[in-house]
């Protein structure tokens, strides 16, 4: 199970909800962040056991920067929930070789699935 979650989301309602869901699997929000740069900032401060990035968030940095950096230098294993399901999305977020890649709206069935068998 994925006990602690960093949520990044540049969609406040989104992420509100989310985190309000969340903790009713059992999980705990170790935050809730709208760019790459704060998402790295606090995956190195807080280590979560995973991180649900979307794809296309503030900053200079977008998520698929922020994961590469994420899994590749932390290990920290990351969901990409997307409005995006074009085939460039999805091929560049497959390379950084997700826990998975969810399109919006999120299904919370398969969601809560992915973080309690984590």
């Amino acid at each position: 199970m994925a006990g602690r979650v960093l949520i990044v989301e540049d969609e406040v309602i989104n992420a509100m909800a989310l985190a309000e869901a969340i903790p009713r699997w059992g999980c705990q929000v170790v935050d809730m962040v709208t760019s790459g740069e704060d998402a790295i900032r606090v995956a190195e401060a807080e280590k979560p056991d995973v991180v649900l990035m979307d794809i296309t968030i503030h900053g200079a940095i977008d998520g698929l920067g922020a994961a590469r950096e994420i899994i590749g230098r932390l290990g920290i294993p990351v969901i990409f929930m997307t409005g995006y399901d074009d085939e460039e999305t999805i091929r560049a977020a497959q390379e950084l070789k997700p826990l998975a890649f969810l399109v919006k709206p999120l299904d919370p069935a398969r969601l809560m699935e992915l973080l309690k068998g984590r």
